[in-house]
């Protein structure tokens, strides 16, 4: 299912309005979702005349360690710079020499990025022009929906029917049972017992915990001031057993965290909370685009026909003794792996 990344994309670029390219995505990043000694900086990018209008959010952990990443992490679905839109390939070009030129640096990773932008073509133009080893890798897939604004009974009637079964036959037997209700909770005096009952939710679903405990907490309280969160909890009289972290933000909604009580996993309250927060970003938001982010998982594409894919750019210093031989490794690596392809 992979794309070749150089492939003209269907899709629109993402929107600047993507919460996740934000000032405050890489601020909250900073704060809750980062080793303590992590090194960040903002390298500008820009043209001439405003070098500032675009940054590149970088990280080194710690401050002399041989590989630079973009400042991303488990929670990044898509990494650009601040104010994409000015980037300068001359100024793109100047920031890489001047990390290549960097005591011990022998590595630079950034990802997850979108292939089709103008900054993946740009940055890795630039990369190769000052003097690093690039080439790029398979991140993850992302699926999505458009809309075309005829509301939430049009889009569920283009759903599988199996999808129809599932969400209609729990949300019949949830409404028998007492106490049955749905919130969204996009801000106000009920956002704090929200949050909780999210964190409670997925304390007890199937789920790894979060790796950064703050993270989730602080970004639902920015988001609320943003009018981006859209926060739903399915209860059962004062037990929460569904619970999903949603944003929305210009004509997009983004889902960014689902999770049950797996103890009630045979009420499909998440299949039921789905279909009701579907219905609520449609109808009441009136979006044109649903994006699950992160991954493959088999059950999105039920939800979210379409998929496109996020890839990364490695950059092997050839200066830096560390930096050669992990090129020597890579690029080794791949031509086998492509000789074995050619005669398997």
């Amino acid at each position: 299912m992979r794309a070749d990344p150089t492939a003209s994309a269907a899709a629109k670029p993402p929107s600047a309005q993507d919460p996740h390219l934000s000032e405050e995505w890489f601020d909250l990043l900073r704060r809750s979702a980062v080793p303590e000694d992590a090194v960040l900086e903002f390298a500008p990018i820009g043209p001439e005349d405003a070098p500032e209008a675009a940054r590149l959010p970088l990280m080194r952990t710690p401050a002399n360690s041989p590989l630079i990443t973009a400042l991303s992490t488990f929670y990044t679905p898509l990494f650009a710079p601040i104010g994409v839109e000015r980037t300068s390939e001359a100024a793109l070009i100047r920031c890489f020499c001047d990390l290549r030129q960097r005591p011990g640096v022998a590595e630079l990773r950034l990802a997850p990025l979108d292939p089709n932008s103008p900054f993946f073509a740009a940055a890795r133009h630039a990369l190769t022009n000052s003097g690093w080893l690039t080439d790029s890798y398979f991140c993850f897939g992302n699926w999505y929906v458009d809309l075309d604004g005829s509301g939430f009974t049009s889009y569920w009637a283009q759903r599988p029917s199996k999808l129809h079964h599932t969400a209609e036959r729990a949300r019949r037997k949830l409404k028998t049972m007492p106490g049955f209700a749905i919130d969204v909770i996009e801000g106000g005096p009920g956002l704090e017992a929200a949050i909780a009952a999210f964190v409670s939710v997925y304390g007890h679903s199937w789920k790894e915990p979060e790796p950064w405990p703050r993270f989730i907490s602080e970004l639902c309280q920015l988001a609320a001031t943003r009018g981006w969160l859209r926060l739903g909890v399915l209860r059962l009289g004062e037990q929460a057993i569904a619970s999903q972290l949603w944003l929305v933000s210009g004509d997009c909604a983004y889902i960014v965290k689902l999770s049950y009580d797996h103890a009630y996993a045979a009420l499909s309250a998440g299949t039921a909370l789905s279909a009701h927060m579907m219905a609520y970003v449609i109808d009441r938001d009136r979006v044109r685009r649903v994006d699950y982010l992160i991954g493959d998982d088999a059950y999105k594409r039920d939800w979210t026909p379409l998929r496109r894919e996020r890839w990364g750019l490695v950059a092997f210093n050839p200066a830096n003794v560390y930096g050669f031989a992990s090129a020597a490794g890579h690029f080794a690596g791949r031509a086998l792996k492509n000789l074995y392809g050619k005669f398997s």
